[in-house]
């Protein structure tokens, strides 16, 4: 059994240790494991990431625990050692240490207010999520839990860690039963929350500094709240003030205008989306009437040929939606962008077969598609060969589809 001195003051970021063991990393024979008699490395459990740093200034990349043993990965090997010195990296640790507390309160206030159960909790690099039991959850909700959690952070109070007997533990107000039925500790926030937990924690809520809910989202019957504590609730909230200055300056408002500013630019643009779609469609509509009359007459077909620079392809194939409704048409459209696109398509009562067509020109500008008889369609990187697939497709549908 490693002694745990994480769990007697988790303020503890230097400490010296004797090294009982060092053998190859089974998942990893690169790597190797060294266990000591007593160790400061949180490891891996509970929600909670391992804490990394050196021992005796090699580096330690995970740390794990296996029946009350804690294997410390490093990246090197080492020696025995009845003195070794090892360094937690304090940033990393501080950081989850707030990211835990703050998931403490944050779960006693869902419970507190609103009899919500925390089922789920993971404390990733980012943010932080706990799954509630709440079928929703409002912004008038959260509001509120945010004020009682944040309120619990400001008055500071104590955080104590307790290693209760049967009898102690059956008259505390746990908000959660334990998972282990032995040395089971429990983590207090002063007159607040009592649950049990192994993770390390700030001596008091003060050191949380803040709680700021960022999302929730409904999953599986429950919800899951994304949040984020103390240095990373600061980082969130400096990227988005610079975000929401920038934007009112370009908009030349102010920033509490800046919602309801966007959301009015929003409104005029679907109206303006709406107008320039009746005018496209108006002038495509005169375009393939155009391409329609202006069509080669072949055998008592009309034949549309037309390649357009920069249309999208998109509007290409509408186009080729619209001729192919006029009786006794085929029409071979193509576009050029950043390569060649093409569509070719005829009306019902013309007896090709335009996929086979497609495919035996396709190769001239490298390309690659397909289609059904009545429409095929692909593109090609030779954009400068595609006036020749085209020349080329008339030909045929002359010489060997219309003869």
């Amino acid at each position: 059994m490693t002694k745990k001195l994480f769990w007697e003051d988790a303020t503890q970021s230097s400490f010296k240790s004797k090294i009982l063991s060092v053998e190859v990393y089974e998942k990893d024979p690169s790597k190797f494991t060294v266990v000591m008699d007593e160790t400061a490395f949180y490891p891996e459990g509970g929600g909670q990431p391992w804490d990394e740093g050196t021992i005796g200034g090699m580096k330690v990349s995970y740390v794990y625990e296996e029946q009350g043993v804690i294997y410390h990965v490093l990246d090197q090997t080492a020696t025995i050692d009845s003195n070794v010195t090892c360094e937690i990296d304090w940033n990393r640790r501080f950081d989850h240490m707030q990211q835990h507390l703050g998931q403490h309160i944050l779960s006693a206030a869902f419970e507190n207010l609103y009899s919500a159960s925390t089922v789920g909790f993971h404390l990733g690099t980012e943010f932080v999520t706990i799954d509630v039991t709440k079928d929703s959850l409002s912004y008038d909700e959260v509001v509120q839990i945010e004020a009682e959690a944040n309120q619990i952070i400001f008055n500071n109070l104590k955080v104590s860690s307790h290693f209760p007997s049967v009898e102690e533990l059956k008259n505390l107000p746990l908000r959660k039963a334990p998972t282990v039925t032995e040395g089971i500790r429990i983590i207090e926030i002063e007159n607040y929350d009592y649950s049990p937990c192994g993770g390390t924690h700030p001596t008091h809520t003060g050191a949380v500094g803040l709680i700021k809910i960022r999302r929730w989202e409904k999953m599986k019957g429950q919800i899951r709240v994304e949040f984020v504590c103390g240095l990373r609730a600061l980082k969130d909230y400096s990227w988005k003030n610079r975000q929401i200055n920038e934007i009112s300056n370009q908009l030349s408002i102010r920033d509490i205008e800046t919602q309801e500013f966007v959301e009015k630019m929003i409104d005029e643009n679907k109206t303006l989306s709406k107008t320039i779609r009746t005018f496209k469609k108006d002038l495509q509509d005169y375009q393939v009437k155009e391409l329609y009359q202006s069509a080669e007459i072949h055998k008592d077909y009309s034949l549309v040929v037309k390649i357009f620079d920069g249309l999208d392809f998109k509007d290409l194939q509408s186009m080729a939606n619209s001729l192919n409704q006029y009786s006794k048409t085929i029409a071979l459209l193509a576009t050029k962008n950043d390569k060649a696109q093409i569509v070719f398509t005829r009306s019902k009562d013309v007896e090709i077969n335009i996929g086979n067509l497609f495919k035996e020109v396709i190769g001239l500008i490298e390309g690659k598609g397909g289609g059904s008889p009545q429409t095929a369609q692909g593109g090609g990187s030779d954009l400068a060969n595609l006036d020749g697939l085209m020349t080329a497709a008339v030909l045929k549908i002359k010489k060997d589809y219309l003869s």
